[in-house]
């Protein structure tokens, strides 16, 4: 498929007078993201509670790409494209059938990072303006908000959105594109794509290019494949975390996230996700140090006595990478950051042993590890750069020989080992 530019960038950038600032490790970064919304504050790193909404037609959008400051017609258009006359009119958009859609871009990314998408269901109307001076208010209406109009007259792929960078985050939608939003193909992909790309920079990433992968946030719309692919995803972990930083984080072992219980033969594997430059739409098990800073607990219960075994290993594809327009390089995403591993006793304090000498990009093992009591057992996680890494952990349990079997195997070795001597 061409490329179709979105310029949506652009328009940040020339309005925001700054320039594209972000780690040289993958992913391109506008800032740090959000530093205060309507529910709180956040900082690099660290999750955030960010709140939308849909202002009513008639907000006064700001002026971009070219076009003049005009009020916003993206209800009415998207009530036309998806013939929503049937269902209920008035302020609860919830009822339109278009509304799914929208929420869904958003619960994507909620799903594969730190980042907490909540619907405002308020929204006053107060003037979109480049100014930022309309912030996020809860029952107000939401950080970032979304509209749109005509912004070149056409219908042909010249600019189909934009989008402001933090602290603005809010959205003009083209509502010249009436066949492509209206495109139903795969679910109307077109315009979810277009959704979750445009949110992106307004959570604060920039436009990437790669020669040999595809990624959401390249500068065109794409629909061969379905939100937000590997180094998007690398990008928002970087910003905000991995899912587990939400709704408190496992920054300590008293917040560890819960692995379950380990059964001797058995395992668990978590963080499997990040393999692939290509990421499925059904795919949310991504687990990542998001710098030098950020430590992740995990916590799994034995009943028994048994062997552990723990294996971190670091994630990722290679590929060429580089910013918009720029010079591209290969990325090995599977070295950004050396990662150290260590289980903890069951005070979550006591060290029982650590592993943190491989070179960066290798596996880590912590291997027949004898435990003794039942209980809860912890693990930590670090990295010592300062960049975003994706790992898997892996945990495995084997029931400790019966004592007749250890006795067994202590004679028969005793036994060989003196008709050995006994031959010399």
């Amino acid at each position: 498929m061409p490329k179709k530019n979105l310029v949506s960038l652009l328009l940040a950038v020339l309005l925001l007078a700054t320039t594209e600032v972000g780690d040289l490790y993958a992913y391109r970064l506008f800032g740090s993201g959000w530093s205060n919304t309507a529910s709180g504050s956040s900082s690099l790193g660290a999750p955030v509670q960010l709140t939308w909404s849909v202002p009513p037609d008639g907000t006064i959008l700001p002026a971009g790409l070219g076009a003049p400051s005009a009020p916003s017609n993206l209800i009415t258009f998207l009530d036309g494209v998806h013939h929503s006359g049937a269902s209920p009119g008035g302020s609860d958009l919830t009822q339109r059938t278009w509304f799914s859609l929208m929420e869904s871009a958003f619960e994507r990314w909620d799903a594969v990072s730190g980042i907490d998408y909540q619907y405002e269901p308020n929204d006053d109307g107060a003037p979109v303006s480049s100014s930022f001076n309309a912030r996020g208010i809860l029952g107000v209406r939401g950080d970032q908000r979304i509209g749109g109009y005509s912004i070149d007259g056409q219908t042909s792929p010249t600019f189909l959105a934009f989008n402001f960078f933090p602290p603005g985050g809010d959205m003009v939608i083209d509502t010249d594109e009436v066949n492509r939003w209206s495109n139903s193909t795969n679910n109307f992909r077109l315009f979810r794509n277009m959704m979750m790309h445009e949110i992106a920079h307004g959570f604060g990433l920039n436009h990437v290019d790669s020669s040999n992968a595809n990624f959401l946030l390249e500068p065109f719309l794409a629909s061969s494949f379905d939100g937000p692919q590997l180094d998007d995803i690398l990008g928002a972990h970087r910003l905000y975390g991995d899912a587990n930083e939400e709704n408190g984080g496992n920054d300590s072992f008293l917040n560890a996230t819960l692995l379950g219980s380990l059964l001797p033969g058995n395992s668990i594997s978590r963080g499997v996700d990040a393999v692939s430059t290509a990421i499925a739409p059904d795919q949310i098990d991504f687990l990542s140090i998001d710098d030098n800073s950020d430590t992740d607990f995990f916590r799994f219960t034995v009943s028994a006595a048994g062997l552990v075994d723990l294996t971190l290993t670091p994630l990722g594809p290679t590929y060429q990478e580089g910013a918009q327009g720029g010079t591209q390089s290969p990325l090995v995403t599977s070295a950004l950051s050396d990662l150290t591993l260590t289980l903890y006793d069951t005070d979550g304090t006591s060290v029982l042993q650590a592993a943190g000498g491989q070179p960066i990009g290798a596996t880590e093992q912590i291997s027949n590890f004898a435990i003794a009591s039942p209980g809860d057992y912890f693990v930590r996680i670090t990295g010592a750069q300062n960049a975003a890494q994706f790992y898997q952990l892996d945990v495995a349990m084997q029931a400790v020989p019966e004592p007749s079997t250890l006795l067994l195997l202590v004679s028969c070795a005793a036994l060989y080992g003196t008709a050995f001597r006994r031959r010399r």
